[in-house]
């Protein structure tokens, strides 16, 4: 699914939740401890990281 340029952040980094950008974070390692506590209370939620300055999201785990 394609985020709409104006759903992501233009720097850092932020959790996609289910093909909607919800929080961001200043490092990526902030957004993936996030997604890993998301995915382990919420397993059948799909979470990506996406990363603004590589304009490229991947799945958190």
């Amino acid at each position: 699914m394609h985020q709409r340029l104006h759903d992501l952040p233009l720097e850092g980094f932020a959790l996609i939740v289910d093909g909607h950008a919800k929080t961001t974070f200043s490092t990526r390692e902030g957004a993936r401890r996030a997604a890993v506590e998301l995915q382990d209370r919420f397993p059948s939620i799909q979470i990506k990281i996406y990363d603004a300055a590589a304009k490229q999201a991947e799945f958190a785990r």
